[in-house]
Parts: C-alpha cells; structure tokens; sequence
C-alpha cells in the first residue's frame, strides 16, 4: 500500500478538524435553545427563528437593525404608507405584512410565524396565552410599566429571541459611546433643566418616558415640579394656568403634526424663563416621532437633529436665534 504524501496528511487532518467542528458548532446551535423571561412567565426559543412577526409598535426598527426581515410587524403612527419613518432602512425583497390596531389573533395564526414578538405592544395575559398556542411569544420585560420598556431592555430582548446576542450587544455599546460623547462634549449642560412638552394639552412628559430618559443620559434633568407631578405614570395633563413646572432651562416643544399653535396661545407662556431667554426648541414631525420612537435606529437620528438646536438654545446668550421656533410662530 503506498502512504500518502505528508502534506497530504495534513490536510485531511485540517479538513477532519473543520468538518468535526461545522458539526459541533451545528450541533451547538441546535441543541442550545433560548430561554427569555419576560411579564408573563419564560419562553422557550429552540432554534433561530425564520417567520418573526413583531407586535410590537417599535419593533420593526429593533429588527432591521440586527439585520432581521419579519414577516409582518406592527406600525405604530405617521410615516410612509407601510408605516416606516426615514431612520428604518426599506425592505431589500418583499415588503413584509403590515398590521395595524389591535392584535387579530386569527390575521396572525394565518402568518404562520415561528416567533412572535411583542416586547412592546400591550399585550394582555389572555392575548399572552392565545398567541402562545400559534407560535413561541416574547412579551414585555418584568417589572417594566405597560410601555415601558427602554431601548437597551427591547434590544438584548430581541436579540436574544433573534440569536443575535453579539450583534444587539454591539448596537448597544455604539449608541452608548454616542451618547457618552455627546454628554462629555457639553459639560454645559450637566444639570440643566428640559421639559419635553406636547402642546396639545398640554402634556408633560416624566422620567419614565423614553423622550426624558434620552435627555437624562445627555445630562440634562427634569425639574422638580413636573417630576412629582409625572410620579409614577409617563405623562401629566397640565392646567393652561399652571406654569410652574415648565419653568426650565430649555423647552422642547414637539411637533406631531399639527403645528405648535397651542404652546404660542399658553395664557402664561410669557412668564417662563425659556421663552423670555429664547431657550425654546421645536421637534418637527419626523424629530418628534424619532424621540417617541426612541429605537436603536431612531434615536440617532433624532440626536442628529435635536442636538444642534439644544447647543443653540443654551449657549448662554438670549439673543441667538434657534431654527424651527419663530417659523413655528413662537418669536418672543
């Protein structure tokens, strides 16, 4: 019998060693499902899911960014046709189902899915238990109010539901470092007061709510009188004649569509401070819609648009003129 040469050998070692560990590394992502508790109880994942459909309003844009294309997903508000805002990439094939309103448990047994997101959707323990029957279900994080997961919660969620741990980790840590810089490059406005404030109300916004929290990590706080008054829900409903807590630093008025007409007709708009030193800051439509999204997709693109505008607001002289606000007719 003639041996083989020995570089022959070689290589059918190296090639042994490859396929042995193609077959363990198949056999590993196979035989490690994904367990993930959440709300409603724990939720077995046993192999990377390829029918997602997300329940979620926000859920799309966790998707796209770790690279996943749903079936279907959940729209929220505004946007294009499909429900999509500018910062969530199109579609590279075919568009995915678009469901709208309340969850159709039938719409969704017909999709067939093999996972079922809905980390930030409402979901009721019954729509819990009904959904589970069709397909795995992930529900929203323990102990969070309804709605109120944060980003880094919804993302390592679904990453995790995904099989995508590393890439949703990796997501986190650059939007992190953003906005650490931006925090680390305005130490100015370590400590300021902001109010995010829907005028149409008008509506305050408290620190359990993504728009604040987003402020909060660039440094910026809430004032104390609208943090008791938001204790323990999202938003407060502010009497017209009650201005007290909207006396901060810099005013951010948000824009969802219709204008900020009714922040200008405040009977005692004129006796805050942001408005007699021109530190007032109005979010267009897509700003707004970006901050209230506030996904690993939206809120960079929100930070592109607002950031500039709070540095003008609080740069320390009244007199330099911020973008957005005298053509929304709030001129002093």
């Amino acid at each position: 019998m003639t041996d083989l040469p020995e570089s022959a050998n070689r290589n059918a070692r190296l090639f042994l060693l490859l396929a042995l560990a193609t077959l363990l590394w198949v056999s590993r992502a196979v035989a490690d499902p994904v367990e993930i508790a959440h709300r409603w109880g724990t939720t077995r994942i046993d192999a990377p899911p390829e029918r997602v459909v997300s329940l979620s309003y926000t859920g799309v844009d966790y998707l796209r960014a770790l690279g996943v294309t749903p079936i279907a997903y959940r729209a929220w508000y505004g946007g294009d046709a499909d429900g999509l805002w500018p910062w969530t990439p199109p579609f590279e094939s075919e568009q995915p189902r678009v469901l709208r309103g309340e969850i159709d448990l039938e719409a969704v047994a017909r999709l067939e899915p093999d996972l079922i997101e809905a980390v930030f959707s409402g979901l009721t323990r019954a729509e819990y238990d009904a959904l589970s029957r069709i397909a795995p279900v992930v529900a929203a994080p323990k102990g969070a109010m309804e709605f109120g997961a944060t980003w880094p919660d919804m993302l390592a969620m679904i990453g995790a539901a995904t099989f995508r741990p590393a890439r949703a980790a990796g997501i986190a840590a650059d939007l992190d470092a953003r906005l650490r810089a931006i925090r680390d490059a305005h130490p100015g406005w370590q400590g300021k007061s902001a109010m995010i404030v829907w005028p149409d109300g008008p509506l305050i916004y408290g620190p359990d709510d993504p728009r604040m929290q987003l402020l909060a990590r660039l440094g910026l706080v809430l004032p104390d009188a609208a943090r008791e008054l938001v204790r323990g829900g999202f938003y407060f409903r502010l009497d017209t004649e009650l201005t007290a807590p909207l006396d901060a630093d810099v005013l951010i008025w948000l824009d969802v569509g219709g204008g900020v007409a009714a922040a200008r007709d405040l009977p005692l708009r004129g006796t805050l401070r942001a408005v007699a030193q021109g530190r007032e800051v109005v979010a267009d439509p897509e700003t707004a819609a970006a901050l209230s999204y506030a996904t690993p997709l939206s809120i960079p693109f929100a930070l592109d648009r607002l950031v500039p505008l709070i540095e003008r607001a609080i740069d320390g002289d009244p007199a330099t003129p911020v973008p957005g606000v005298a053509q929304a007719g709030l001129a002093r």
